[in-house]
């Protein structure tokens, strides 16, 4: 992953790859499979990441700022 996204957007891509994951790997519509992984308590850690905002904070900032 570019270390020049934002947090924000890291955490939306995560949650997209899972849910296509899980969508292929069951069958079930890409919005159904978004709505498990958000009801997982990584996905609702993902959640709150994406939806909290961090002012444009990119991903290397808020590692640094998590240490």
């Amino acid at each position: 992953m570019s270390e020049d996204r934002s947090v924000e957007e890291m955490a939306d891509e995560v949650l997209m790859r899972q849910a296509k994951a899980r969508a292929d790997r069951s069958g079930e519509p890409l919005e159904e499979a978004m709505e498990a992984v958000l009801n997982t308590e990584a996905g609702a850690q993902l959640r709150e990441l994406r939806d909290v905002p961090h002012d444009e904070e990119s991903v290397e900032e808020w590692q640094v700022g998590m240490a």
